[in-house]
């Protein structure tokens, strides 16, 4: 990760507390060769900047041996968006939700324990919310590149671009 705008220490320290936010700032201090003093002194001031807007521990529920990740993209009612999203925003397999362009769309992410209960939920959730127009859903199969869930993307030789070149 490189932030605009920062010197290069800061960027450093950022990409180390980024892996680890438990580190002392004697630890941080050892790695990117500054004293304690001045890795905190950097750090509150990037908190101050809001750059670090907090540390926290980050539980992943999607890593039980058994769940599938979906997204369901939804299309809402133009008079009965909000009371759609608070719907969703409230649902309890539905761990992210977006407003997206288009015409009262919203995108949503989530987490459930198996395929059976996913359909049935997502049946659910069309049959019984009103205002949603049109609901879509998908599974997802495989994670190539999610930055906040800690996975960066990796190009591997598999993935052939073709682009009428033979490349």
């Amino acid at each position: 990760m490189y932030i605009e705008g920062l010197d290069a220490l800061d960027n450093k320290i950022l990409n180390i507390i980024k892996n680890n936010a438990r580190l002392s700032y004697s630890d941080i201090g050892k790695e990117v060769g500054l004293s304690r003093v001045a890795v905190k002194n950097r750090m509150e001031a990037m908190e101050k900047k809001g750059i670090i807007q907090g540390y926290q521990t980050i539980i992943n529920a999607t890593k039980v041996s058994e769940g599938v990740k979906f997204i369901i993209e939804v299309e809402a009612i133009s008079e009965m968006y909000q009371e759609v999203l608070d719907a969703l925003a409230t649902d309890r397999y539905i761990r992210q939700v977006y407003g997206t362009t288009g015409n009262c769309r919203i995108h949503c992410q989530g987490f459930a324990p198996n395929t059976k209960t996913l359909d049935a939920h997502v049946r659910y959730l069309y049959n019984n919310t009103a205002g949603i127009h049109r609901l879509e859903w998908h599974m997802l199969v495989t994670t190539y590149k999610d930055v906040d869930g800690g996975v960066e993307y990796e190009k591997r030789s598999s993935f052939k671009r073709n682009d009428g070149n033979g490349t």
